[in-house]
């Protein structure tokens, strides 16, 4: 009898510790690691833009709500443009502000779109104690577009959409939607196609292969914050949705690996009107000059950062020591031939949509 006793405790420890191993200690680390990976704001980045690095900008700042906070946003219009093609909305990357972004919307500027401009949840001008995750921008962008739509002055203008990393990805999700029926058309960069392919590639670097312990607490994190959206995927928006759409992305990219983008899933698609251009040399940013590129991978060679991480969010921390040693101006430099394939999508967007109008 004490030894079946025995036995039945033995079991009892064993299920127990099992259970706490198998469950209870992932389920902790995935809170653990969440809080601190999205439970802290971003600001501004230490290279960032400013009106006063281009002159011939515009800028009309407005608010806009996104759940229970209110997100800060610019229309951006250059001075010497009257007649705006279309209203272009930019979505930016994680770590970074729309301050990182004004070189991209002088562009599309000066090109003829009136461009809106935001800041996430938790990110510089908007409110938010953190980030939440990595689903909000894809509920940030559906939310700024919500607030578009319901502009009466705007309804005569198309409305396109540039996403670019952490807004690649929400950009690409948000087709998903069905306010994403109120685009013409959709540029996604350097998106990640879903949620656990980049957490996957990121907690790895730091946990290594016990990261699939966590796999089933990262979605049911993301589900209880996000229900459904918490499962989109990029590809099945791009998929979904019934207008153009162009996916970029570089096999070089160490942000967001070639092997958890969108584009990779360029087989799976079955949007005709999709067109997916793989690159070799342009790294995360793509916007960069491939020579630029390799001019800031020589500049940090070998050096180690002097930088701390303190009370900063981690990405906004890892943007900081990716471009330590560089000019401010070398971080911001644009290809403006890359750049017009952009706008060259964006141009035969509407000059389709005005071909289905006659």
């Amino acid at each position: 009898m004490k030894k079946n006793n025995k036995f039945l405790e033995f079991l009892i420890v064993l299920v127990y510790g099992v259970f706490a191993i198998t469950i209870v200690l992932p389920m902790i680390a995935t809170a653990v690691i969440f809080k601190f990976v999205f439970g802290r704001r971003v600001n501004k980045t230490i290279h960032h833009l400013t009106l006063d690095d281009y002159p011939n900008l515009k800028t009309y700042p407005v608010k806009f709500k996104s759940g229970k906070n209110k997100l800060a946003g610019d229309f951006v219009v250059d001075k010497d443009v009257t007649e705006y093609k279309a209203v272009l909305i930019v979505a930016h990357g994680i770590g970074c502000s729309r301050a990182g972004y004004l070189n991209r919307y002088d562009y599309f500027a000066r090109k003829g779109y009136l461009v809106f401009a935001f800041d996430c949840t938790g990110t510089f001008e908007s409110e938010g104690n953190g980030l939440k995750g990595l689903t909000q921008s894809q509920v940030d962008l559906d939310n700024a577009i919500k607030y578009l739509d319901g502009i009466p002055e705007l309804k005569k203008y198309k409305l396109l959409a540039y996403g670019h990393s952490w807004g690649g990805y929400g950009l690409a999700s948000e087709l998903n939607s069905k306010t994403a029926e109120k685009l013409a058309g959709a540029a996604t960069l350097s998106g990640f196609n879903d949620i656990w392919g980049i957490c996957k590639y990121q907690m790895a670097r730091y946990t290594g292969k016990a990261v699939v312990l966590v796999k089933p607490w990262t979605y049911l994190h993301y589900s209880l914050l996000y229900g459904k959206r918490a499962r989109y995927k990029g590809i099945d928006g791009v998929n979904k949705f019934k207008g153009p759409v162009l996916v970029m992305h570089s096999t070089d990219d160490k942000t967001v690996p070639y092997d958890s983008s969108v584009a990779i899933h360029y087989e799976e698609n079955t949007n005709p009107q999709a067109k997916f251009v793989i690159l070799d040399d342009r790294g995360h940013t793509l916007s960069r000059p491939p020579e630029v590129e390799q001019e800031i991978k020589r500049l940090h060679k070998g050096k180690k950062t002097k930088l701390s991480l303190g009370k900063s969010n981690i990405f906004e921390y890892n943007v900081n020591v990716g471009y330590e040693y560089c000019e401010r101006m070398t971080v911001f430099a644009i290809d403006e031939e890359f750049m017009d394939q952009v706008d060259e999508f964006f141009m035969g967007v509407l000059a389709g949509a005005e071909e289905k109008v006659s």
